[in-house]
C-alpha cells in the first residue's frame, strides 16, 4: 500500500502536468501575443524595482511565453546589465529576476515548465533581489498545486495588472 505522502505527491505532480498542458495550449492560441507582451513589458519597466535595477536576469522566450526582446533592449538603453539563464550567471548577481512560468497566483505562487531550473537557481539569489513573474492574464489562477521546493515570487505582472504578494495594483 502506498504511503499517504506518496499519493499526495503523485496527485500534485499530475495536477501540475495537466495544468501545464492546458496553459501551453492556451498560450499558443493567443493571436495577439506580441501586443500583449509589449503591454506587459511597459508595466514591468514602470516598476521601481526594474527602473532602479543595476543587473537584471531575463529569459529568451520560447513559443507561447511573454516576449522579452523589448525588455532587454530597454535595459540596454538605460544602462541596466542583463543576463540570461544560459549565460550561467551566479544567482546572487541580479537585482531583479524576471521569471517565466506556465501558471501563477496573484500571491506569487508559480509553476514553471517542469524542469525545476528556476526553483534551484532562486535558492542562491541575493536577499535584496526582486523576483517578478510575467505572464498573460489567462495564466493567473486562484490556487496552484505547490510543492515544498517551489519558490514564491514577489510580484506577478500581466498586461492588465501588477500583483504584489496578495495585493493587486491596477
Amino acid at each position: 500500500m502506498a504511503d499517504q505522502n506518496e499519493v499526495s505527491l503523485d496527485a500534485v505532480v499530475e495536477a501540475k502536468r495537466a495544468l501545464r498542458q492546458q496553459m501551453r495550449a492556451m498560450r499558443r492560441a493567443l493571436a495577439d501575443r506580441p501586443e500583449r507582451s509589449a503591454r506587459i513589458v511597459d508595466r514591468l519597466i514602470a516598476l521601481d524595482a526594474v527602473a532602479g535595477a543595476r543587473r537584471l536576469l531575463a529569459y529568451d522566450a520560447i513559443v507561447g511565453e511573454v516576449e522579452t526582446d523589448a525588455l532587454i533592449a530597454w535595459c540596454a538603453e538605460h544602462g541596466i546589465e542583463t543576463a540570461m539563464p544560459e549565460d550561467d550567471v551566479d544567482a546572487s548577481w541580479p537585482d531583479v529576476i524576471v521569471v517565466p512560468g506556465t501558471a501563477f497566483t496573484p500571491g506569487g505562487a508559480r509553476i514553471g515548465q517542469g524542469g525545476g531550473w528556476y526553483d534551484r537557481f532562486l535558492l542562491g539569489r541575493a536577499e535584496h533581489a526582486v523576483l517578478i513573474g510575467i505572464c498573460f492574464a489567462e495564466q493567473i489562477v486562484e490556487t496552484l498545486p505547490i510543492e515544498a521546493h517551489d519558490v514564491p515570487l514577489d510580484m506577478v505582472v500581466t498586461e492588465d495588472s501588477v500583483h504584489v504578494a496578495t495585493e493587486v495594483e491596477h
